[in-house]
């Protein structure tokens, strides 16, 4: 008796790939506006136990969800940590009965990277002086550099 026909995956709408600051996600096909493109998963941590690793800056994959529960994303299974900030987001995460999705605020190009503007909290407390890394930012980056 022969095997049975594998299904095809389905296609994905993503891919990892290298920024122009360090990994980064893709989109492998284009992306409309309002679509979900992935979901942030990891294990559940009470938010206070987040809020203390913050603290020591031990893992800048926290996610929170609510002021009870934040989703650790720091595992490598969890793709949708690849995703990086821009100032310029076309992303945005998304809450949905305890689960964090990301979805598209405006048509992604295939090939594009998809980003998410992280807030000013987090980029204070993982970036400080050096401040925003996005394309966005960089001439700006590099004009006040350049005045010191």
């Amino acid at each position: 008796m022969p095997a049975p026909a594998r299904k095809k995956p389905a296609s994905l709408l993503y891919r990892v790939g290298r920024s122009q600051i360090g990994l980064g996600l893709f989109a492998a096909a284009p992306i409309p506006e309002r679509k979900l493109i992935i979901e942030y998963t990891g294990r559940r941590i009470p938010t206070k136990l987040a809020q203390e690793i913050d603290r020591r800056r031990a893992n800048k994959y926290l996610f929170e969800i609510d002021a009870r529960w934040t989703i650790d994303g720091a595992a490598r299974s969890n793709i949708a940590r690849y995703v990086n900030h821009s100032c310029d987001p076309n992303a945005e995460a998304e809450s949905n009965r305890g689960r964090l999705m990301y979805r598209a605020i405006k048509n992604i190009a295939e090939g594009e990277e998809i980003t998410l503007d992280y807030g000013e909290e987090h980029m204070e407390l993982y970036f400080g002086k050096s401040g925003c890394l996005c394309p966005d930012c960089k001439p700006a980056r590099r004009k006040k550099t350049a005045a010191r």
